[in-house]
């Protein structure tokens, strides 16, 4: 059955049901975060019943788009009385975020899944997996169009392309497609709020994260091969120094990607027995995809993560700087 068939599938599933229970992954980002919203507050201004489970805190700047209540727990009775389970973002059941009174794996209703990242185990009963669209967000407004008599309202509008704009960089990154322009243009007519969303995800931080990123930059910035491999550990006494949550980081990778003749970057973060490696690539040749899914992670070819198990950091260091190395001399 094919991507296109199954778009129409799910939204026929959906036409046809009234209960709905909204997941995404684990620490949610902007995309998530607004195609999660967005999807809950478009059932409900069409008459559907849904409700989100989220039981991360979600990074402060994106509260004030949040116009509807969510759960941060649900249990495996309560699952059980929706009549579908939809989940978003999300490549693998591992990531799911469901809090701690129910099992992931053990979901026990239909579930439609909606995701674009390349690596999704497509493990619901209707799988919408669509690598080429930029983002979840983008991917449920499409889902949206094979609803026609629904409405968009500008609320929705606004959190869809919010999940786009930061999926893509504000659209600068390689995952941005004609297609995915004339989406947003559709959505900045169906009233989507371009100006506040740039203005307040995009240039504003506060002044305590600035310092945080301008040390992390002066003093924890190590390059290799070059220069074509810039990566930056992230000290937990810094963290505590400039009173920040790491929720609250998404973009720092991409300042570091910004760094001239840097074709791979990395993120890294101690965590509990091992380290934790965001990865950026700025040349589609070279696939930090490849180095996560060797670390047991995985993502985008261009976009991915991982994490490896060695509790000794030089060594973990070295494992990540020969993959990277690999990749650069391919």
């Amino acid at each position: 059955m094919t991507d296109r068939s199954n778009l129409e599938k799910a939204a026929e599933f959906i036409r046809t049901h009234d209960d709905f229970l909204l997941l995404t992954h684990e620490r949610p980002d902007g995309d998530a975060i607004g195609s999660i919203f967005g999807l809950l507050n478009f059932f409900r201004d069409n008459g559907k019943c849904a409700e989100a489970v989220l039981p991360d805190e979600l990074p402060e700047k994106y509260l004030s788009f949040l116009p509807s209540n969510y759960r941060t727990d649900i249990s495996s009775v309560e699952v059980a009385m929706h009549q579908c389970c939809i989940i978003l973002d999300t490549p693998n059941q591992f990531r799911i975020g469901i809090g701690n009174a129910a099992k992931a794996e053990q979901i026990g209703i239909p579930v439609i899944l909606l995701d674009h990242h390349p690596d999704n185990a497509k493990y619901g009963t209707i799988n919408v997996v669509k690598p080429e669209v930029s983002s979840t967000a983008e991917l449920l407004f499409m889902l949206s169009k094979e609803l026609p008599q629904w409405r968009v309202s500008p609320e929705v509008a606004t959190l869809w392309l919010l999940g786009m704009i930061m999926d893509t960089g504000g659209f600068r990154f390689d995952n941005t497609s004609p297609a995915t322009l004339r989406n947003a243009a559709d959505l900045i007519e169906l009233k989507a709020d371009h100006h506040r969303i740039m203005l307040e995800l995009l240039f504003s931080k506060p002044l305590a994260l600035l310092q945080f990123e301008a040390e992390l930059f002066n003093s924890h910035l190590h390059r290799e091969f070059g220069g074509r491999f810039a990566w930056i550990y992230i000290p937990e006494a810094l963290i505590r120094k400039y009173r920040i949550e790491m929720r609250d980081t998404e973009g720092l990778i991409e300042i570091l990607r910004s760094i001239r003749n840097a074709d791979i970057v990395a993120l890294v973060q101690g965590n509990g027995d091992g380290f934790k490696v965001s990865l950026r690539s700025k040349d589609s040749r070279y696939s930090v995809g490849w180095v996560a899914r060797e670390i047991n992670g995985g993502g985008h070819e261009m976009a991915a993560g991982g994490k490896i198990k060695n509790a000794n950091f030089d060594a973990a260091m070295k494992t990540l700087s020969d993959l990277v190395g690999k990749v650069l001399h391919s």
